[in-house]
């Protein structure tokens, strides 16, 4: 992605502190990015491991707000603000199309089926993979509020989603915990996941009977896996 210039790169702050932006809106850029996840050129990596797009609406963090500037240019010397809602669509879709050819260099008998959960998502989305609801927080308000949330997502055209179960900020109690994943296994996609700085939260921390009721409610999700 460029400045408002077109010629020269923009370049902007994320996880990985300064950084180029790939214009995914260019085919050959996606093909590129695809290439990268072979099992040649993503070196350590395995048939069994499975890709998460975050930030990738995108996100920028000293940019106008957390995201890129409007006046950016992509190919074809389109400003950003005429397709942000696609870029992480794009970004999406390219990792997604690099896992099936991974998938069917190595396996071509049997390829099997990418997973890329993505934080950004348009229209199309629902053929590339699953997304969930971003960062909610620890609080019964946020597990009451998943509810509609991905109801609305699914009449939407979006059924693979789901919330990150005991809130992605904050303590949980036991309690909450214990609510939320019987609440959870019955989400379409279905994980445990918080922000690095809260408290360990492994069921087995919080005594009984959460951590009994945590279980059965894990193994009710197994019994249900033949159906998903």
């Amino acid at each position: 992605v460029k400045k408002p210039d077109g010629t020269s790169d923009f370049d902007g702050w994320c996880w990985p502190g300064s950084s180029s932006y790939l214009d995914v809106t260019d085919a050959g850029v996606r093909s590129w990015w695809s290439d990268k996840f072979s099992l040649a050129n993503y070196k350590g990596s395995t048939n069994s491991l499975h890709i998460w797009n975050d930030m990738n609406e995108p996100s920028v963090f000293n940019g106008p707000e957390i995201t890129m500037q409007k006046d950016l240019k992509h190919k074809g010397n389109v400003e950003h603000r005429h397709l942000h809602n696609m870029y992480g669509y794009y970004y999406h879709l390219a990792t997604r199309d690099g896992l099936a050819k991974r998938s069917v260099a190595s396996q071509p008998k049997r390829p099997e089926r990418p997973f890329v959960l993505s934080r950004a998502f348009f229209a199309g989305t629902q053929k590339v993979g699953p997304i969930w609801t971003g960062d909610n927080t620890a609080d019964w308000n946020h597990l009451q509020v998943s509810v509609p949330m991905l109801l609305a997502l699914s009449v939407t055209g979006l059924p693979w989603s789901g919330a990150d179960v005991g809130g992605f900020f904050g303590n949980p109690d036991g309690q909450l915990l214990a609510r939320w994943y019987q609440l959870g296994v019955y989400y379409p996609f279905f994980r445990g996941h918080a922000h690095l700085d809260t408290k360990r939260r492994e069921p087995w921390l919080f005594g009984e009977p959460y951590t009994s009721n945590i279980r059965q409610a894990i193994r009710t999700r197994y019994t249900l896996l033949p159906y998903l």
